[in-house]
C-alpha cells in the first residue's frame, strides 16, 4: 500500500510541481483536454515520467526498511548484479522486437511517416535517455522484483509467478490510450510481455536481463518506430497512425519464446535462496 500510494500520490503531486517548467500552467490540466496539445512533446515526456520517481523510491524504501532486507536482494539474489546481462537484455530483445519492424518500414514505407525536427526531437531524445531507465527500472522493481519475492512464498513455480507478472503488469497498462479500442487485445500484448520478463527473472533469480530489455522496449519505441495515439508524444523518426494489436500479438508469440530461448545462459548458483530471510537481513 505504501508503494502504490507513494507512486499514486506522489507520482501525482511531483509532476503538478514540475509542470511549470514544461511552460504550462498546471491549471490546464482542468480546463483543457488536450493536454498532449498544450506542451511541447519533451514536455509531456517530462511529465509522464518524472511521477515514477516516487514509486522507484518507495520501492527500495519499503524493501530496506519496511522488509528490513539489504537492497542489492530486490536486483539479484546471486553474487553480484552483472551488467553484462543488462546489456544482454537489451540486445536480444531490441533484435527481436526492432528487426521485424525495421523489416515493416522496409518493405512497407507508406504505412510509416518520416520525421526528425531537431528542435523538437533532441530535447526530446535527452529527456527519454535520462527518465525512461527511471520508468522502466520502476517498474521492474515493483511489478518484478517486490511483488514476484512476494508471491513466491506462498509458491515458486516458475509459470505460475511469470502468469501473475503478466496479469499485474497488463493491469495498469490498459489505461494507456492506445488500449481503448482493443482491450482484450492489448491486455494479451502486456501480458505477454510481463509474461515474458517474469520468467527470465524467475529462471535467473535476478532482474538483469528483465531491466534491459524492459529499457530496450520503451526507448525503442520512443525514439526509433512509434505510434500515434500512444501513452508517449509520437516524436519518434517513424511513426505509424496506431498499434494494430493483432498483428502485435501473433509476433509476439514467436519473439517471447525465442527472448527467453537466447537469454539464457544456464541457472546461476543463488549465494542465498529467494526467501531466506536470515541470510538477508
Amino acid at each position: 500500500m505504501f508503494i502504490l500510494v507513494s507512486w499514486l500520490v506522489g507520482g501525482s503531486l511531483l509532476g503538478l510541481a514540475l509542470l511549470p517548467y514544461t511552460g504550462v500552467d498546471p491549471l490546464a490540466l482542468f480546463t483543457t483536454e488536450d493536454i498532449l496539445g498544450a506542451m511541447p512533446s519533451w514536455g509531456y515526456l517530462f511529465f509522464a515520467l518524472i511521477t515514477f520517481v516516487p514509486l522507484f523510491l518507495a520501492t527500495l524504501i519499503a524493501y530496506r526498511f519496511i522488509l528490513g532486507i539489504k537492497l542489492r536482494y530486490l536486483f539479484s539474489t546471486i553474487n553480484e548484479f552483472r551488467w553484462w546481462r543488462v546489456a544482454m537484455g537489451f540486445w536480444v530483445w531490441i533484435i527481436l522486437v526492432g528487426g521485424p519492424a525495421v523489416v515493416s518500414v522496409a518493405l512497407e514505407p507508406e504505412d510509416y511517416s518520416f520525421s526528425f525536427d531537431p528542435v523538437t526531437f533532441l530535447p526530446y531524445l535527452v529527456i527519454a535517455l535520462l527518465l525512461l531507465p527511471i520508468q522502466t527500472t520502476s517498474e521492474e522493481l515493483f511489478f518484478r522484483g517486490w511483488v514476484i519475492q512476494w508471491a513466491a512464498r506462498g509458491s515458486g513455480n516458475i509459470l505460475w509467478l511469470s502468469v501473475l507478472s503478466g496479469a499485474l503488469f497488463s493491469l495498469p497498462h490498459l489505461l494507456n490510450p492506445e488500449a481503448a479500442g482493443d482491450i482484450v487485445g492489448a491486455f494479451f500484448g502486456y501480458f505477454s510481455v510481463g509474461f515474458a520478463l517474469g520468467w527470465v527473472t524467475v529462471r535467473d533469480r535476478s532482474l538483469e536481463v528483465a531491466i534491459g530489455a524492459h529499457l530496450s522496449n520503451n526507448l525503442f519505441a520512443a525514439l526509433v518506430i512509434g505510434y500515434e495515439g500512444g501513452a508517449l508524444p509520437a516524436e519518434a523518426l517513424y511513426t505509424t497512425e496506431s498499434l494494430e494489436w493483432g498483428a502485435s500479438n501473433l509476433v509476439s508469440l514467436l519473439i517471447i519464446p525465442l527472448f527467453i530461448l537466447f537469454t539464457r545462459p544456464g541457472r546461476p548458483k543463488a549465494s542465498k535462496h529467494l526467501q531466506d530471510s536470515d541470510a538477508n537481513r
